[in-house]
């Protein structure tokens, strides 16, 4: 005689729990690139940087701007100097990219 087994209940898996707290840094990249925009854009991406990286606890921030005319280098440095996260900035040394890219370091809370 063959026997039938009763359906076998199948559990259902879990289902994957996302847990996102404020936004996320990489820290390995805490650098903008704004290479080849124009200042006003620049200017806005930098600043919008600057507010995600305060966000995320972030102390030290590097701005790649270029040599070029040095448009970028002076926009980027009136913004900073007005931005009341940035404690100080100088240009990076050159193994950051020398006068090419900015370093700004940001107010501790």
């Amino acid at each position: 005689m063959l026997e039938v087994l009763p359906p076998q209940t199948v559990e259902p898996r879990p289902q994957a729990f996302r847990y996102e707290a404020g936004p996320s840094w990489n820290v390995v990249t805490r650098e903008i690139n704004v290479i080849g925009r124009r200042a006003e854009e620049a200017v806005e991406e930098v600043d919008k940087f600057l507010d995600t990286a305060v966000l995320a606890s972030v102390d030290r921030v590097r701005i790649v701007h270029g040599h070029g005319m040095g448009i970028l280098k002076k926009a980027i440095a009136e913004l900073l100097a007005r931005n009341p996260h940035v404690e100080r900035f100088y240009p990076a040394p050159p193994s950051e990219g020398g006068s090419g890219a900015t370093i700004a370091e940001l107010k501790a809370d």
